[in-house]
């Protein structure tokens, strides 16, 4: 489906995933990161009761399956991280996941309180955090976003407030409290950081998104409770691509929803999605499914958006969002009208 608003064209693309506890599959995915040449890094949070789907997914965007770590249970592919067996699971409950300029990447738990770090190819390199209220200590870590300084900025939800590290954990600053005034929180989310260093926070139970410049001085805020066009029901996710559009996962209205660069609402993308390549290999590994789909009534009801949790943009106009539910990421794209000539010129 092709979404066109104000100048902007919007066009659904693919949909990767599967539910599956290892290998190529997510099991309720929460967020996700962009790396080099294509690669996608895809946190797992799993079931409370199933260790083994914890876990870094690594596959491309054109869901070639890499590997995975991170997780407690069996390990897939030649560089996964540490299992049950070394005593040192890193997973409980995830939360995020960024990368540094290197490719590193870095992983919140919220039930550890914590920060894992990885290399690119997922073997463990250390980790840092500390349970509490003061400065540099943490409590149910949520989004993490880096800076062009290579600075992590981390969502410490519980306290209410945005903390800034270095990217091996010393504290650099930290600013906001409980609240529903400007620059205050109730259970801030998802963050990202845009080109100039402004940084936007889902601030989840304010039903709003809030912009800041990297000092953490206050610039203006998106959204009130609802369901009309512009206001959020539980946002969860934020991400700002190149061009400073503004794109919010609003989790309880089961939809994306894009702004412009002052607040102003664009449109809003409700899902499209189609069986992905890892689900279309489960299907013809099991023949009678696919005759079972033929015969069943209302798979419309496969395609909207439920419950997004997290959105990522990256350079070339794609638009990545996460559905934990589903155990999917629908791909959009974000096309210029030069482009867009090309594209349906093309046919693809």
């Amino acid at each position: 489906m092709t979404t066109q608003s104000l100048g902007l064209t919007f066009r659904y693309s693919h949909t990767i995933g599967r539910g599956q506890n290892a290998g190529p599959g997510f099991r309720h995915p929460v967020a996700m990161a962009r790396g080099k040449e294509d690669r996608m890094y895809v946190l797992s949070r799993s079931q409370e009761y199933r260790v083994d789907g914890k876990r870094v997914t690594m596959c491309t965007v054109g869901e070639d399956f890499i590997g995975e770590f991170g997780t407690s249970g069996p390990l897939i592919g030649d560089n996964a991280g540490q299992s049950a067996s070394s005593g040192d699971a890193p997973f409980t409950w995830p939360t995020a996941i960024a990368l540094d300029k290197e490719g590193n990447v870095y992983v919140a738990d919220e039930w550890l309180n914590l920060i894992s770090m990885f290399t690119k190819d997922g073997e463990p390199i250390g980790k840092w955090g500390t349970v509490g209220h003061g400065d540099g200590e943490m409590d149910r870590p949520s989004g993490l976003a880096f800076d062009g300084e290579d600075n992590l900025y981390l969502v410490d939800s519980g306290n209410n407030r945005i903390q800034k590290f270095t990217k091996d954990g010393r504290f650099l600053a930290t600013w906001g409290r409980e609240g529903r005034g400007d620059g205050e929180f109730n259970l801030p989310w998802g963050i990202d950081i845009d080109r100039d260093g402004d940084v936007y926070v889902a601030d989840w139970r304010n039903d709003r998104i809030q912009k800041f410049n990297g000092n953490g001085q206050f610039v203006m805020k998106i959204g009130a409770s609802g369901t009309g066009d512009g206001e959020f029901n539980r946002p969860t996710g934020v991400a700002v691509d190149k061009d400073g559009i503004i794109y919010v996962t609003d989790w309880g209205n089961d939809r994306l929803q894009v702004f412009d660069r002052g607040g102003r609402f664009i449109t809003k993308l409700i899902g499209d999605a189609t069986i992905s390549k890892w689900g279309a290999m489960k299907l013809d590994a099991n023949p009678d499914m696919w005759n079972e789909r033929e015969v069943a009534h209302g798979l419309e009801r496969e395609k909207p958006l439920l419950k997004p949790i997290a959105v990522e943009i990256d350079d070339q106009g794609r638009i990545f969002v996460v559905e934990t539910v589903r155990s999917r990421i629908q791909v959009y794209r974000k096309l210029s009208p030069s482009f867009l000539g090309r594209f349906d010129n093309a046919r693809l």
